[in-house]
């Protein structure tokens, strides 16, 4: 059986920081969304207890990883390790699509 997501029909909202997201896979296993910041918007750096892939859909802007920040645009794959802070922000000018994946899905992580 073929899961389909279509992003166009996946409703948008917005997660406690206040930012646009689209929740596409929660399994215990994985989490996909796709963020979506303004021009000059941000995701302040914070960490999570699990490895977080980003890959940027479309737009540019930068990605924090620790102690090192990195331009990203369309087309670019960001690995951040768990427990390492992390952030985004989009470029001044253009918004910024990302998909983020979390493995395993921090939500259904006990302990």
């Amino acid at each position: 059986m073929v899961e389909l997501i279509r992003l166009s029909e996946v409703k948008a909202s917005a997660n406690p920081r206040g930012e646009e997201v689209r929740f596409l896979v929660n399994r215990d296993s994985i989490s996909v969304v796709m963020l979506s910041l303004p021009p000059n918007g941000a995701v302040p750096v914070h960490e999570t207890p699990v490895d977080v892939l980003f890959y940027i859909a479309n737009g540019r802007g930068e990605v924090t990883i620790g102690e090192e920040t990195a331009p990203v645009q369309a087309g670019d794959f960001v690995v951040s390790p768990a427990k390492i802070p992390h952030g985004l922000k989009a470029a001044a000018d253009l918004k910024l699509e990302v998909f983020v994946i979390k493995t395993p899905n921090p939500k259904k992580v006990t302990g």
